[in-house]
């Protein structure tokens, strides 16, 4: 069974947008029920006046809130009625990683020292056969809801010490260290990257093995001390979002631009 209901008029919104909202009503509404078929991309595009790729990203967006699953061949099924509860995470400043670390539940799992071998070493950037303090920690949006990241935190010897306060206070780790060691933060390198959860992964989060999740890595560097800790965060992909904002600081090709003789400060410096 199909379903079809009229276009929306006068919206403002972008367009994939404005069909995405108003599928997704007539969703929640029922007047597409649960297991029924939406339209072809070929017919939505008819419907909404716009092109395949501006429908399919709509239905991408219906897709990623669990409200419908797409299958090469067999159309676009309704599945839900509802969004599934999904965690957004908007970090686009140290400010703003701060501010989700103060505002989650964190749950300490586990503390041990380990000797870190070839293969975890590449993946940390410090030398092998160091010895490092690993945290294992459970991220809630508050006590009593389902964990939004599973995390391996690992701190370099000189650093330690703060291991025993993670989770007392809510305080971002590095800040911990910044305090206690009189150290200040440089730089956060980060790595997002789709994976696949392992067994332990997929225990601590609830979901099947092999389940693709989301995995951010996060290393955190002194100015002077190089790294001082480093976290391994997995995600469910089915209730998590992570969004950033790139700001262009340059010109229109996201170059800088040249420093002017009236600048002293960025000109650059003629050679001997």
């Amino acid at each position: 069974m199909d379903c079809y209901a009229a276009a929306p008029e006068g919206s403002v919104k972008p367009r994939y947008q404005a069909i995405f909202a108003t599928l997704r009503e007539e969703i929640v509404t029922g007047q597409c029920p649960l297991g029924t078929n939406l339209p072809t991309e070929h017919a939505l595009s008819e419907r909404f006046a716009a092109s395949r790729h501006t429908v399919r990203e709509a239905l991408r967006q219906l897709q990623s809130e669990g409200l419908i699953e797409r299958r090469q061949g067999a159309g676009s099924r309704v599945i839900a009625t509802q969004s599934a509860p999904r965690f957004s995470n908007t970090i686009g400043s140290l400010g703003e990683l701060m501010q989700y670390a103060s505002s989650t539940f964190l749950e300490v799992l586990a503390t041990e020292r380990i000797l870190v071998g070839a293969p975890e070493a590449a993946r940390l950037g410090c030398e092998p056969d160091t010895v490092w303090t690993r945290v294992a920690l459970l991220r809630r949006e508050t006590r009593d809801t389902p964990p939004v990241c599973f995390t391996h935190l690992f701190l370099p010897a000189p650093f330690d010490g703060v291991a025993d306060t993670i989770g007392a206070v809510p305080r971002a780790v590095y800040r911990l260290i910044e305090d206690r060691y009189d150290v200040t933060l440089h730089q956060v390198h980060q790595i997002v990257e789709a994976t696949l959860a392992d067994p332990d992964v997929a225990s601590r989060l609830g979901v099947e093995p092999g389940s693709p999740i989301l995995t951010v890595t996060r290393r955190y560097e002194a100015e002077e001390h190089g790294l001082m800790e480093v976290t391994i965060n997995h995600h469910p992909a089915a209730t998590f979002r992570h969004e950033m904002t790139l700001t262009n600081v340059g010109g229109r090709d996201g170059t800088r631009p040249a420093a002017t003789p009236s600048d002293p400060a960025k000109a650059p410096k003629a050679r001997a």
